[in-house]
């Protein structure tokens, strides 16, 4: 596997870090935790101190956010000044 990425690839990672920006703290540390540190719904509920309940509520909405930036459509440069 080539260590370089190709362009698509980069404009999708800078895709999914705009939309981990976009998160509330609480949302992209749950996401994060998840996704990256691999812990599981109750190991971050007793790190957070809230609920399975909660961190799957946030979680979805971490999703919904990800979801949401990654599959707008890609807009012209000229068009972002109307």
């Amino acid at each position: 596997m080539s260590a370089r990425l190709s362009r698509a690839q980069r404009r999708r990672l800078r895709c999914a870090e705009r939309a981990v920006d976009r998160m509330s703290p609480m949302q992209r540390e749950i996401f994060l935790a998840i996704r990256v540190d691999e812990l599981s719904y109750s190991e971050v509920a007793v790190l957070h101190s809230i609920t399975v309940t909660e961190v799957e509520q946030h979680f979805a909405g971490a999703l919904r956010i990800l979801d949401r930036h990654m599959h707008e459509r890609h807009r012209k440069w000229w068009q972002f000044w109307r």
